[in-house]
Protein backbone atom coordinates (compact mmCIF):
# COMPACT_ATOMS: atom_id res chain seq x y z
CA UNK A 1 0.00 0.00 0.00
CA UNK A 2 1.37 3.54 -1.08
CA UNK A 3 1.57 6.19 1.25
CA UNK A 4 -1.23 8.03 -0.59
CA UNK A 5 -3.41 5.12 -0.31
CA UNK A 6 -2.76 4.37 3.45
CA UNK A 7 -3.19 8.42 3.73
CA UNK A 8 -7.05 8.03 1.77
CA UNK A 9 -7.59 5.14 3.42
CA UNK A 10 -7.33 7.21 7.04
CA UNK A 11 -9.62 10.02 5.74
CA UNK A 12 -12.40 7.81 4.45
CA UNK A 13 -11.86 5.88 8.59
CA UNK A 14 -12.26 9.49 10.15
CA UNK A 15 -15.52 10.65 7.73
CA UNK A 16 -16.73 7.01 8.70
CA UNK A 17 -16.11 6.80 12.38
CA UNK A 18 -15.76 10.80 13.70
CA UNK A 19 -18.58 12.28 11.14
CA UNK A 20 -20.82 9.83 9.77
CA UNK A 21 -21.40 7.59 13.17
CA UNK A 22 -21.83 10.87 15.00
CA UNK A 23 -25.78 11.79 15.86
CA UNK A 24 -26.54 15.09 14.43
CA UNK A 25 -29.75 16.94 14.44
CA UNK A 26 -30.17 17.67 11.33
CA UNK A 27 -30.95 13.67 10.89
CA UNK A 28 -32.87 13.92 14.59
CA UNK A 29 -30.09 13.69 16.52
CA UNK A 30 -29.28 9.82 14.69
CA UNK A 31 -26.01 9.62 12.80
CA UNK A 32 -25.66 10.63 9.21
CA UNK A 33 -25.14 7.32 8.27
CA UNK A 34 -26.72 5.66 11.17
CA UNK A 35 -25.25 2.18 10.27
CA UNK A 36 -21.75 2.77 8.88
CA UNK A 37 -19.46 2.87 12.15
CA UNK A 38 -21.17 -0.65 13.18
CA UNK A 39 -20.31 -2.25 9.25
CA UNK A 40 -16.86 -0.02 9.50
CA UNK A 41 -15.80 -2.36 13.24
CA UNK A 42 -17.24 -5.58 12.00
CA UNK A 43 -14.82 -5.57 9.20
CA UNK A 44 -17.47 -5.39 6.77
CA UNK A 45 -16.57 -2.22 4.41
CA UNK A 46 -13.59 -2.62 1.83
CA UNK A 47 -11.82 0.92 0.69
CA UNK A 48 -10.16 -0.32 -2.27
CA UNK A 49 -8.15 1.82 -5.00
CA UNK A 50 -10.17 1.55 -8.36
CA UNK A 51 -8.19 -0.66 -10.54
CA UNK A 52 -10.43 -0.94 -13.44
CA UNK A 53 -13.98 -1.70 -14.58
CA UNK A 54 -12.68 -5.78 -15.16
CA UNK A 55 -11.66 -5.69 -10.75
CA UNK A 56 -15.09 -3.76 -10.28
CA UNK A 57 -16.99 -6.61 -11.93
CA UNK A 58 -15.17 -9.74 -10.43
CA UNK A 59 -16.35 -7.99 -7.00
CA UNK A 60 -19.57 -7.64 -7.43
CA UNK A 61 -20.07 -11.17 -8.82
CA UNK A 62 -17.76 -11.96 -5.76
CA UNK A 63 -19.57 -9.74 -3.22
CA UNK A 64 -18.87 -10.65 0.72
CA UNK A 65 -19.08 -7.59 2.31
CA UNK A 66 -21.42 -5.07 3.21
CA UNK A 67 -19.38 -2.06 1.60
CA UNK A 68 -17.16 -1.40 -1.48
CA UNK A 69 -15.61 2.38 -1.47
CA UNK A 70 -13.36 2.49 -4.91
CA UNK A 71 -11.07 5.79 -4.50
CA UNK A 72 -9.97 7.26 -7.38
CA UNK A 73 -6.79 8.13 -7.70
CA UNK A 74 -4.94 11.57 -9.04
CA UNK A 75 -3.76 9.53 -12.23
CA UNK A 76 -7.93 8.32 -12.29
CA UNK A 77 -9.91 11.44 -11.36
CA UNK A 78 -13.09 11.80 -13.07
CA UNK A 79 -14.53 14.87 -13.25
CA UNK A 80 -18.04 15.19 -11.02
CA UNK A 81 -20.34 15.02 -13.84
CA UNK A 82 -18.10 11.79 -15.05
CA UNK A 83 -18.42 10.23 -11.37
CA UNK A 84 -22.47 11.30 -11.51
CA UNK A 85 -22.81 9.63 -15.47
CA UNK A 86 -20.78 6.78 -14.14
CA UNK A 87 -23.04 6.00 -11.41
CA UNK A 88 -25.97 6.23 -13.03
CA UNK A 89 -24.84 3.88 -15.90
CA UNK A 90 -23.50 1.34 -12.86
CA UNK A 91 -27.08 1.44 -10.85
CA UNK A 92 -28.83 0.53 -14.40
CA UNK A 93 -26.53 -2.26 -15.49
CA UNK A 94 -26.39 -3.64 -11.82
CA UNK A 95 -29.68 -3.00 -10.11
CA UNK A 96 -28.88 -5.56 -7.21
CA UNK A 97 -26.16 -3.03 -6.17
CA UNK A 98 -26.55 0.85 -5.88
CA UNK A 99 -23.67 2.86 -6.49
CA UNK A 100 -22.63 6.43 -4.77
CA UNK A 101 -20.49 8.99 -5.99
CA UNK A 102 -18.79 11.07 -3.87
CA UNK A 103 -16.73 13.77 -5.13
CA UNK A 104 -15.26 16.70 -3.71
CA UNK A 105 -16.91 18.96 -6.37
CA UNK A 106 -20.34 17.26 -5.20
CA UNK A 107 -22.42 18.57 -2.19
CA UNK A 108 -24.80 17.09 -0.06
CA UNK A 109 -26.51 19.70 2.28
CA UNK A 110 -28.94 18.14 4.97
CA UNK A 111 -30.10 20.82 7.21
CA UNK A 112 -27.18 23.64 7.04
CA UNK A 113 -24.87 20.30 7.64
CA UNK A 114 -22.27 19.00 4.83
CA UNK A 115 -22.45 15.07 4.79
CA UNK A 116 -19.15 15.18 1.62
CA UNK A 117 -15.90 13.89 2.78
CA UNK A 118 -14.64 16.81 0.55
CA UNK A 119 -11.49 15.50 -0.49
CA UNK A 120 -11.81 12.82 -2.25
CA UNK A 121 -13.71 10.87 -4.91
CA UNK A 122 -15.20 7.65 -4.17
CA UNK A 123 -17.44 5.39 -5.49
CA UNK A 124 -19.24 3.76 -2.32
CA UNK A 125 -21.56 0.53 -3.46
CA UNK A 126 -23.91 -1.19 -0.99
CA UNK A 127 -26.48 -4.30 -1.96
CA UNK A 128 -29.90 -2.61 -2.50
CA UNK A 129 -31.76 -4.94 -0.68
CA UNK A 130 -30.36 -4.55 2.43
CA UNK A 131 -29.71 -0.20 1.83
CA UNK A 132 -33.62 0.08 1.32
CA UNK A 133 -34.72 -2.17 4.05
CA UNK A 134 -32.78 0.19 6.34
CA UNK A 135 -33.69 3.31 4.35
CA UNK A 136 -37.60 2.17 4.99
CA UNK A 137 -36.48 1.94 8.77
CA UNK A 138 -35.19 5.61 8.61
CA UNK A 139 -38.40 6.82 7.39
CA UNK A 140 -40.41 5.73 10.33
CA UNK A 141 -37.98 8.45 12.35
CA UNK A 142 -37.50 12.31 11.55
CA UNK A 143 -34.19 11.15 9.62
CA UNK A 144 -35.13 12.77 6.18
CA UNK A 145 -37.46 15.46 7.56
CA UNK A 146 -34.06 18.27 6.47
CA UNK A 147 -33.27 16.88 3.42
CA UNK A 148 -34.32 18.63 0.09
CA UNK A 149 -36.02 16.76 -2.71
CA UNK A 150 -32.73 17.62 -4.75
CA UNK A 151 -30.98 15.23 -1.91
CA UNK A 152 -33.78 12.57 -1.79
CA UNK A 153 -33.86 12.70 -6.06
CA UNK A 154 -30.06 12.07 -5.97
CA UNK A 155 -29.57 9.72 -3.27
CA UNK A 156 -33.22 7.66 -2.54
CA UNK A 157 -34.61 8.09 -5.87
CA UNK A 158 -32.36 5.71 -7.84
Amino acid sequence: MTTTESSSNQKVEEWVLDFLSKPNSAFDNLPPCPYAKKAWLDGNVEVKEFVSFLEMRKDLRNWDKEVIIYLFQTNMLPTCSELTSLSKTLNDQYPEFLFLEEHPNLVEDVGGVIVNQGELCMMIVQKRKELEEARAELKKTGYYDNWTSDMTERIIDR
